[in-house]
């Protein structure tokens, strides 16, 4: 009996740290470590250690959680939307903007580790006119953070490309076409 209670301990001791890894694996959760000032859609971040991690998840667009070191604030939620890159890199990488000397550098996308396909940040509309310029380079905006907002590609001369739209809702009721009485009764 004791050597079935030995191994039971011994099997769910080994078992745990497998699935910790496991487990920040479908949110992603990732540890940015900064010694400078960062900027995500909607807020500066100091210098320190911060976690980011996604929240949902989908083909278009995904929410992303941004928290304090321990997890015990939320500092921010934020839009993104898909992004490529070449080849997949064994830890999570940030892509910055460029950014004015004294000024928080913009993260442009988050690629969790050995993923091909990471999420570039959607900016309100105002703060990505003014990247775009600064990087001669497209930025993502909306100037809303819902995600049924129109998305647009902001670029360098202050052009904006549509590049997702919300689906329409579609409601139970249909439109009767002109003339067509659908009821048999005459029209008062």
């Amino acid at each position: 009996m004791h050597f079935i209670t030995a191994m039971s301990f011994i099997a769910i001791a080994l078992h745990s740290p497998l699935q910790e890894g496991y487990s920040t694996e479908w949110n992603k959760k990732s540890i940015l470590n900064t010694d400078r000032r960062v900027e995500f859609p909607g807020v500066v971040l100091e210098p320190g250690t911060y976690v980011i991690r996604l929240k949902e998840s989908g083909e278009k667009r995904s929410v992303v959680e941004i928290r304090n070191q321990d997890e015990t604030q939320m500092l921010a939620t934020v839009l993104a939307i898909p992004d490529h890159r070449q080849r997949p890199d064994d830890n999570s990488e940030f892509v910055y903007f460029n950014a004015a000397t004294g000024q928080p550098q913009p993260v442009r996308t988050w690629f969790y580790s050995g993923d091909l396909i990471g999420l570039e940040f959607v900016y309100p509309k105002a703060r990505a006119k003014e990247i775009a310029k600064a990087n001669d380079d497209h930025v993502m905006a909306s100037n809303s953070s819902s995600e049924d907002a129109v998305i647009v590609a902001m670029t360098a001369n202050g052009k904006e490309v549509v590049i997702d739209e919300p689906r329409p809702t579609s409601t139970a009721r249909q439109k009767s076409t002109p003339g067509a009485n659908q009821t048999g009764c005459s029209p008062e």
